[in-house]
């Protein structure tokens, strides 16, 4: 079989070189990145740009396809055909974060005159798999073998996709190199670790451009639940059903999501969108065989769609309609993402708060769940995704610029705020304005339990005059951000 996969790949490589027609090397281009992050620490500051080249690949519409991984942060996009000069400037189309995958074009006048748009597969399958990526002006081509289909959170959470791991001989790939058969574009290559990579299906990459031709965008949906096994007879009795267990037990509803409304902690799930759900929450999909329920939501449906569900509901079963919600990472409490927006935060006495995020752990390096303070690993598993209306946000102290004025807690740092003068905070803008309220000629700082300092109390007077001051000395040029975001 590895000899048959060799043959076809030389076969494949010496057409490509010789073919006049539609040749692979004129449906892949060269995307150079330009980017530049925002400081984790010091979020006034951004930090050093970088450049990187990406793979593209031509769609129809003078377009190309690529992942939003490789525009994160972005301040300059430039594409070469062949992965040589000349460079032309690229700009943004469309960028679709929670599914990975986003469209720019080249408005340079006949710039895709002589390139052509890729051949899609109808689905991800087919026999002899390679992927494609450019190294110094030719076209490389690395054998791929296929393993299995599983249900993937998107990286920007929450979509789910049915993605396919497959065992590649490439090195150092994952970052958006195009997979193929014999029956053309099967997927993108958006992750891998050693010889493991993880491909998103062409059925996803046809869905989101599907939807960019519709009057309105609609995003792709999650269903905004967790839910329990069901796999032990005593626990369908109790709950009401007889025979062998089928469904799954719902735990929490997300509010805001799909469900919110509609199920409750405690519904036995039996049937969604007209699949039958088994006790380890698995459905028989009809190319991928069994795969996780939470995909059903994304797989052939936008946000907006309606499907119906079959629950058991105090030992009654009923159908209830579900209508499917985008649900960006921003409602969660402590967000895994933040794509394109740079941290809120707020200057005051000299004390660094910010919105707590996943990106702000991110910058305790790439093991960076082993390497926070354990504090903040049990605040981020407890409460991530517990966001209410009265809870939006938590703001954590990040840093205390030492100065006289807040002499006895220079070494503060990674604690959540619970209070400010008395008044719950859950974002900048809340906590700004409770800083216009002190008490009794002090501001007065809570943060929730933990081994450090569980108060914090300055001088009011003096508050303005002193992080004035402070920011001079530290040369912090903004006091304040509030970002325009959902």
């Amino acid at each position: 079989m590895k000899r048959s996969i060799l043959i076809f790949i030389v076969a494949l490589a010496a057409a490509i070189c010789s073919a006049a027609e539609n040749p692979l090397e004129k449906q892949l281009v060269t995307v150079r990145v330009t980017s530049q992050s925002w400081s984790e620490y010091r979020p006034w500051q951004k930090n050093k740009p970088q450049s990187r080249d990406f793979i593209g690949i031509v769609i129809p519409g003078n377009r190309i396809l690529m992942l939003t991984d490789d525009l994160d942060d972005q301040t300059l996009i430039q594409v070469e055909k062949g992965d040589r000069p000349p460079r032309f400037p690229g700009r943004v189309v469309h960028c679709d974060y929670q599914i990975g995958l986003a469209v720019i074009t080249v408005d340079e006048p006949g710039f895709f005159d002589d390139l052509q748009p890729v051949d899609m597969a109808e689905r991800a399958g087919g026999e002899n798999f390679y992927s494609a990526s450019w190294n110094d002006g030719q076209l490389n081509l690395s054998a791929v073998r296929w393993s299995q289909v599983k249900v993937y959170n998107s990286g920007v959470p929450h979509v789910r996709y049915a993605g396919v791991s497959m065992v590649t001989d490439l090195r150092s790939g994952g970052w958006g190199e195009p997979v193929f058969s014999e029956n053309g574009l099967i997927g993108i290559s958006n992750s891998q670790t050693d010889d493991r990579a993880i491909v998103q299906p062409v059925e996803l990459i046809r869905a989101y451009l599907n939807a960019l031709e519709l009057p309105e965008y609609p995003g792709f949906a999650d269903l905004g639940f967790t839910y329990q096994y069901k796999k032990g007879p005593a626990t369908s009795a109790y709950l009401g059903q007889e025979g062998i267990p089928t469904g799954i037990r719902i735990c929490t509803v997300v509010p805001g999501g799909s469900v919110d409304g509609i199920l409750k902690p405690g519904d036995v799930l039996l049937e969604l969108d007209g699949h039958t759900i088994d006790p380890l929450g698995d459905y028989d999909h009809p190319y991928y065989g069994t795969l996780d329920l939470m995909l059903i939501a994304s797989d052939g449906h936008y946000a907006g769609d309606v499907i119906p569900a079959r629950i058991l509901r105090d030992r009654k079963e009923m159908t209830v309609q579900i209508p499917l919600k985008h649900m960006p990472p921003s409602m969660d409490l402590v967000p895994q993402a933040r794509p394109g927006v740079p941290p809120d935060y707020l200057v005051a006495g000299g004390f660094i708060f910010r919105e707590f995020d996943e990106p702000y752990l991110w910058a305790w390096g790439n093991d960076w769940y082993s390497k926070i303070p354990y504090y903040l690993r049990c605040v981020y598993e407890l409460k991530k995704q517990s966001q209410t209306p009265e809870q939006r946000r938590l703001i954590v102290l990040a840093d205390v610029f030492p100065d006289e004025y807040n002499l006895g807690y220079h070494t503060m740092s990674q604690t959540i705020v619970q209070s400010v003068n008395g008044r719950p905070v859950s974002s900048i803008q809340e906590m700004e304005e409770a800083f216009n309220h002190p008490r009794d000629g002090f501001h007065i700082i809570e943060f929730l339990p933990s081994y450090a300092v569980s108060k914090v109390i300055l001088d009011a007077e003096t508050f303005e005059e002193a992080t004035a001051d402070i920011m001079r000395k530290y040369e912090i040029p903004q006091r304040i951000r509030v970002s325009d975001r959902p």
